[in-house]
């Protein structure tokens, strides 16, 4: 009886983890079945309180098992206990699941396979918590340990929850090891499921954390797989070359378990270069600032793929410049047959996009982002320099450092106070305090305005009052600032930020650190003047602080000298170039990343491109990027 319980409990569990991004893959059901040596299991005789189910009088079955669970002997109680406890997670009813299994007493003198289901279960649980560890202490302990001495079918089971669980981690070496070791025993659908999770596994650890020493690459697939993703992204600019490559790839590793059948997220390639848009609309406004500067960075990327030999597909630009509507151009360019447009740049027109209760004609990749919430059309995208992406990930860099505590600092005026509003928040939910605000205006004193964010005017307000009481030659008096600010979240230009950074050393905050958006860096124009913000820590685009991308070069040796603002549309617009291609790809697999000028770019949910920007900090007047 409990075999066969278990191995239909079993599948149960495990199914149950396949509705989120980080469950168990959806082939665990399959999986089961079909290690049973090619039979299907024989079927569970059903209880007889969901026998007595009628159409006209239905039986909850968990509600069934749970009765039948308090009045069954042991260990059938725990058997149906178990029933139960599995279909609240099919169900999705996770905390009953677990008040459920709670009720399990004295697990080690249950049956073995009693024991292995009540493990099974538990670590998904702490799977679905997020908590890796407590799931990976479950799967690497008895009765999962020695893996050796458990049921084939089990053995795999086990071996795609710890891969789970090492991805959640942040192990994901370890978890590509844990598949490879999975994919020796499987074929067909469910080997190339296991070779597509493989690939999300690679394509989402960060960089550098997949670098090893050539002779730690233990096994023929694990070279390959690392091959694969090198070529890969390092060919990611132009589809044409991404292609050749990962053609000479299934040339060279012929025996590979991925050659014959490609993970999904890179065949999809192949269909995108079929479907390809023929002719491409740009709608921006080129003779204003903003529409000029992103036009120069998209035709720069446009004319490199021209002299590369790339296949481009043609482009037609309608200029909204000083238009009150530019969804009438974008209009006239789907009347004018185009297989794609880029753009419009200004936010109320992509909102009102946004209420379309239509697909949109053709793709679209709006340069701007509308309204949180504000609707998602298929076809819609929206990319932009949002400044959310920067105020959160200098949020996150801070509290990677164990700073809990923020003092803030923004500039007066409505537009700065939501990116005051959208910093507190964040960091609020992080579990963070906000111990000081403050703002500035236009002056050219700051020395107030920090005084009263470290509380420096009350400590010098109290040794007024006390020399108000006592003759002054008995007073010595040396102000103390607050001591309970760990960082500064700061948000000025490079002007403002060489006032503000030695006026915090003036007032004995020169230790505190700095971090800033990317405002505070003008490109590094002027290194000499910028040794005013050494120490500052910021976050901006690749294209400013790197010299990886094989396109700047001869695209700062074309384009007159411009600020930082300017160059960071430039980047924007070479980007929208190679995103047009990408969009799907990133919809279909949004682990899929682009390495791209304003950042690495992924998906949301929503269609937006998430920018993940560099990290530096200011020595000597200069931009040091720092370790991602």
């Amino acid at each position: 009886m409990f075999a066969n319980r278990s191995l239909q409990s079993t599948t149960m569990t495990l199914r149950v983890l396949s509705s989120s991004p980080r469950r168990a893959a959806p082939f665990l059901l399959l999986l089961v079945l079909a290690s049973c040596s090619g039979t299907a299991p024989q079927q569970e005789p059903v209880p007889a309180a969901l026998e007595r189910a009628t159409p006209s009088a239905p039986v909850n079955p968990i509600d069934a098992l749970l009765s039948l669970a308090r009045s069954s002997p042991s260990p059938d109680a725990e058997d149906y206990l178990l029933d139960a406890v599995e279909l609240l997670m099919e169900a999705d009813r996770l905390d009953e699941a677990d008040r459920a299994l709670n009720e399990l007493q004295e697990i080690a003198s249950l049956p073995l396979t009693l024991q292995i289901r009540y493990a099974f279960a538990r670590a998904s649980l702490a799977l679905e918590g997020n908590d890796s560890a407590a799931a990976l202490q479950i799967l690497n302990s008895s009765p999962l340990e020695p893996l050796s001495n458990l049921p084939q079918e089990q053995q795999l089971v086990l071996r795609q929850l710890r891969a789970d669980a090492l991805f959640q981690e942040g192990q994901y070496l370890a978890a590509v090891r844990e598949r490879i070791q999975l994919s020796s025993q499987l074929e067909g659908d469910l080997l190339h499921t296991n070779n597509n999770a493989i690939w999300e596994v690679l394509s989402s650890a960060p960089a550098g954390t997949l670098s090893i020493a050539g002779n730690n690459v233990d096994s023929y697939e694990l070279r390959g797989w690392l091959e694969l993703l090198r070529l890969v992204s390092s060919n990611q600019y132009n589809l044409q070359t991404q292609m050749s490559a990962i053609d000479q790839w299934r040339n060279t590793w012929t025996q590979h378990r991925a050659s014959a059948r490609l993970p999904d997220g890179l065949s999809i390639i192949y269909d995108l270069w079929e479907q390809r848009p023929r002719e491409i609309a740009l709608v921006l406004p080129t003779q204003e600032p903003l529409g000029k500067a992103i036009s120069e960075g998209f035709l720069s990327a446009y004319y490199d793929a021209i002299s590369r030999g790339h296949d481009v597909p043609q482009v037609r630009i309608y200029d909204t410049s000083f238009r009150s509507d530019a969804l009438e151009l974008y209009d006239q360019a789907v009347q004018d047959g185009v297989d794609m447009i880029i753009g419009p740049l200004l936010k109320d027109a992509v909102r009102r996009m946004q209420r379309s209760t239509e697909p949109m004609p053709v793709p679209t990749l709006a340069l701007n982002y509308g309204d949180v919430g504000g609707g998602t059309p298929a076809g819609l995208f929206q990319f932009g320099l949002a400044p959310e992406d920067e105020i959160m990930q200098a949020a996150d860099s801070a509290w990677k450092e164990g700073h809990r505590n923020a003092a803030v600092l923004t500039p007066t005026g409505e537009d700065y106070q939501r990116i005051q509003d959208t910093f507190i928040n964040y960091w609020t939910a992080l579990g963070g305090r906000i111990v000081s605000i403050d703002t500035f205006g236009g002056e050219n004193e700051y020395s107030p305005i920090i005084k009263r964010l470290f509380n420096i005017d009350t400590s010098e307000g109290r040794a007024a009052s006390i020399r108000n009481l006592i003759p002054r030659s008995t007073v010595q008096f040396v102000p103390r600032r607050r001591q309970d600010v760990d960082f500064i979240f700061l948000l000025a230009n490079p002007a403002e930020g060489r006032q503000i950074k030695p006026t915090l050393s003036f007032h004995f905050a020169g230790d505190v650190p700095v971090y800033a958006m990317p405002s505070i860096y003008d490109g590094g124009s002027s290194p000499a003047a910028n040794r005013d913000l050494n120490g500052i820590i910021f976050n901006d685009v690749p294209w400013i602080l790197e010299d990886s991308d094989p396109l700047r070069q001869s695209a700062l040796a074309t384009w007159t000298a411009a600020s930082g603002p300017i160059q960071r549309l430039r980047a924007m617009g070479v980007d929208s170039f190679r995103l047009y291609l990408r969009l799907e790809q990133l919809r279909q697999f949004p682990y899929t990343r682009v390495s791209g000028a304003t950042g690495l770019l992924t998906i949301k949910p929503d269609g937006g491109i998430r920018r993940e920007l560099s990290n530096a900090v200011i020595v000597n007047g200069t931009a040091s990027v720092l370790p991602r």
